[in-house]
């Protein structure tokens, strides 16, 4: 990596500073270029409990573990003496079964009450991976691909193992022919990641979106800095220490890059807009450079601000810069409450904290949890209606240049809670194509004239194929829908409840969050009957929002918005 900014910088090779799967690639790379034969075993499909989840790789060359792993350490040690001897005529998916009664069916001592089911390839020395070269391509460009392997096929044409891609250019060995799997794992790859069945087929595939590490910008050099530098690096941080003045270098081991900035803070920005998902840390332990960074940080893509200090010391450096502090993504103090005294328990907060917004945890204790540690919520926008009462679609009303669809569906890609669907119905190839390249599933609902019970039952049959374990259900016309709010939704729902939806101008509404226990109860409404009934029971958990009051039905909302609202488009 060339640092481009004036002042030190050091170019850090070290694998174990990459998260698990640039890790991999690394491993991977070592050994193709010293012929070395290795296998690769890939977790593509999970039911029941387990330790990883799908597209989690381990490497082994010969008897030798290399890097990752698909289990807690239950199936390490049968992939490793067995692995090779059983994809050895090609790739082959083994399932391996902790469910049986006497709880030694793979004499691995299984104990997590699930079936795991791992795909084993063989790699001649010499040669690469389909998989590991489309992950390099990706994490080179710093951009997100998708990539669609074959797991199980009927068809003769189609081989368990072959794979297309789809993002930066990659010449695969191994890729998907015939002309009817290519066009139905197309449309796959378009939707969420997952296990996908190609309906007619008999071939089913994991789809899988790859994605380069998110970077962490420690800005601030002192002592203290360097135990939040080695423990983001090892929990898979790729991590820039910067300052005006770096001293010792050499404290900073573990980091991919040291900058000495020279106070000229806003070189920073070009970096960190250049991430594909940036963090900050803001800890110079003096006023005006933090002052600095925080301004440009505001300014940036940094999807996480924090700055050491005190929240009052914090409002005054906002103030200064003229900053009302209102961002979602300032947060201060910096860390989780783990009553941290010394610099290596506050970096496990902050770290921790890092950790949690990356993956859009609560961050609390688990045993506070009532539902299943890898639960998913999938995530459905409502947008199939004729918006009789608007008199054009207002799903493609623009606000801030976007049709409201657009938004709402970002925001719920954003929320990273699970898969995300959108119900179409009226106009469905405009809104279609106002959904551009979003990673979602289009749902099609051709009965839309019924009412918004026909888009309900269409969500939760998606619900179903999809697996989920509860379901969000959201308005096309909410333009005020917050990641935030759905995570709070979501919250409450890990928390126990069955029903998590929102509260705004004293009525209890959408977007509302179903655990699969009331899915007979949506399945059962018709007409234009939505679920509202369904929310005016005792164990529903209201969830305060006051952006759910403003909606889109007529024209003077939109005035109201500042929106435009196009002529109808053609379907």
């Amino acid at each position: 990596m060339t640092n481009t900014l004036a002042g030190a910088s050091r170019r850090v090779n070290d694998a174990e500073r990459m998260n698990e799967l640039e890790r991999i690639v690394r491993e991977a790379a070592t050994l193709v270029v010293s012929r070395s034969p290795f296998l690769l075993a890939t977790v593509v499909r999970v039911s029941g409990s387990s330790y990883r989840r799908p597209g989690a790789r381990m490497l082994v060359a010969g008897d030798r573990w290399v890097s990752g792993c698909v289990s807690g350490g239950c199936l390490e040690g049968d992939v490793m003496l067995r692995g090779e001897h059983r994809c050895r005529d090609g790739a082959v998916v083994v399932a391996y079964d902790s469910t049986a009664e006497d709880g030694e069916t793979w004499g691995v001592g299984l104990g997590c009450n699930g079936v795991v089911d791992v795909l084993l390839e063989h790699v001649a020395a010499g040669a690469t991976h389909d998989a590991l070269a489309f992950a390099a391509a990706c994490f080179a460009e710093e951009t997100t691909g998708t990539l669609v392997t074959v797991i199980r096929s009927t068809a003769g044409a189609v081989r368990v193992g072959a794979r297309l891609a789809f993002g930066p250019p990659c010449a695969l060995a191994h890729p998907v022919t015939d002309p009817a799997a290519r066009s139905a794992i197309e449309a796959a790859a378009r939707g969420p990641a997952g296990v996908v069945e190609l309906d007619g087929l008999g071939i089913t595939v994991l789809v899988e979106k790859i994605a380069p590490s998110p970077q962490l910008f420690v800005l601030g050099g002192g002592h203290d800095a360097v135990s939040i530098v080695t423990l983001a690096t090892s929990v898979g941080f790729r991590v820039t220490v910067a300052g005006p003045t770096i001293r010792q270098e050499s404290r900073f081991r573990a980091a991919d890059r040291v900058v000495s900035t020279g106070g000229a803070a806003d070189r920073l920005r070009a970096l960190i807009d250049a991430a594909a998902e940036p963090y900050v840390v803001i800890m110079h332990h003096q006023l005006t450079p933090d002052r600095d960074a925080l301004a440009v940080a505001l300014a940036s893509r940094a999807r996480y601000i924090g700055v050491l200090g005190p929240a009052r010391r914090t409002r005054d450096l906002l103030a200064e810069i003229g900053h009302p502090g209102d961002d979602p993504r300032i947060h201060a103090p910096i860390g989780l409450d783990l009553g941290a005294e010394t610099p290596e328990q506050i970096a496990l907060s902050i770290v921790g904290e890092l950790q949690a917004v990356a993956r859009r945890a609560q961050g609390g204790k688990l045993r506070a949890r009532a539902r299943p540690l890898h639960a998913r919520v999938a995530l459905v926008v409502l947008a199939a209606g004729g918006s009789r009462r608007l008199g054009r679609p207002k799903q493609l009303v623009e606000l801030d240049g976007a049709p409201l669809v657009r938004r709402v569906a970002t925001t719920c890609v954003e929320a990273r809670s699970g898969p995300v669907g959108v119900v179409l119905g009226a106009n469905a190839g405009a809104v279609a194509r106002a959904l551009g390249d979003l990673e979602i599933a289009h749902i099609a609902n051709d009965g839309w004239e019924e009412g918004i019970a026909s888009s309900v039952r269409a969500a939760v049959r998606w619900a179903e194929a999809s697996k989920a374990d509860a379901l969000l259900i959201a308005l096309a016309d909410q333009p005020l829908l917050t990641v935030e709010h759905l995570t709070a939704l979501r919250d409450a729902w890990l928390a126990g409840a069955p029903i998590a939806a929102s509260r705004f101008s004293g009525v209890v509404g959408a977007p509302a969050v179903f655990d699969r226990s009331r899915w007979d109860a949506l399945s059962r409404l018709q007409g234009d009957q939505g679920a509202g009934r369904l929310l005016r029971v005792e164990d529903v958990a209201a969830i305060d929002w006051a952006g759910g009051a403003i909606d889109v039905d007529t024209a003077d909302d939109v005035r109201a918005l500042g929106g435009h609202a196009p002529a109808n488009p053609p379907s």
